[in-house]
Parts: structure tokens; C-alpha cells; sequence
């Protein structure tokens, strides 16, 4: 895995984990890297429209959906 997740990837994976909503949490653990090192492509995902934040939880925690982009 490269030093930072690329917004395709992040968006590859996030389809990969099955779920409707995940957190960048889950994302850094499929890809085996640290969060912060997801910031940058998750930001890109995001502006692109291909990732979007639905909600936090109760903890604060941002959970995000893939969108049919």
C-alpha cells in the first residue's frame, strides 16, 4: 500500500467492505494503514461526489456512504 490512500482506492474499497455506511476507520483497516494517511483521498472522494457523509454517531464518529457517482 502506498503512504496515502488514493480517493480510488478509498471509493474501491469501500464498495469491497459490503456494507451500505462505514467509517474511515474501516476503510484505514481493510487497507492496513493509519486514518490520518486516509484525509486526502477521502477529501477528494467527497468534492468528487463519490463519497458522502450521512451522519455522526453517538461518539462523534463520521459515517459515510458511497453515492451512485
Amino acid at each position: 500500500m502506498a503512504d496515502k490512500a488514493t480517493a480510488d482506492q478509498i471509493v474501491t474499497t469501500a464498495r469491497e467492505l459490503g456494507q451500505a455506511e462505514f467509517t474511515r476507520e474501516d476503510i484505514a483497516k481493510k487497507l492496513g494503514v493509519q486514518k490520518r494517511e486516509l484525509v486526502k483521498g477521502f477529501r477528494e472522494a467527497r468534492k468528487s461526489g463519490r463519497l458522502e457523509k450521512v451522519r455522526d454517531d453517538e461518539e462523534g464518529t463520521g459515517i459515510f456512504r458511497v453515492t451512485g457517482n
